[in-house]
């Protein structure tokens, strides 16, 4: 019997087949997540080129809305509007105006400077 066994004893090593079809499995699904995480990374960079490209629009629109609002703040273009009737200002009158004694104003409202108050 013992030489039957020697015989046989290498015919199927299924330990070797097996630990040999396990690290086949393992090389597999690492390369699978390699490949994945580089199409994740692709996917991620081209959504941060697009987010850039919209945040670089929005700057540019906010600059072109700054430079509006200022030309239309402009002490010559709101003289043009006055003359041209756009803004219709009421003339302030003497009965509109109510005067209030500097000690009541001293007490009543604390005093900010412009540095203080931004």
């Amino acid at each position: 019997m013992p030489a039957n066994q020697r015989r046989y004893a290498q015919a199927v090593p299924i330990a070797y087949i097996c630990i040999f079809v396990a690290v086949l499995i393992c090389a597999a699904t690492f390369g699978i997540r390699v490949l994945m995480l580089k199409q994740q990374i692709k996917q991620g960079a081209e959504h941060l080129s697009v987010l850039r490209k919209k945040i670089s629009a929005a700057t540019i629109s906010n600059e072109s809305l700054r430079t509006k609002k200022e030309q239309l703040i402009s002490i010559t273009s709101l003289k043009n509007a006055i003359a041209d009737g756009v803004i219709k200002l009421k003339p302030i009158e003497d009965s509109m105006v109510v005067t209030v004694s500097a000690a009541r104003v001293a007490v009543s409202a604390p005093v900010f400077s412009a540095e203080e108050g931004r």
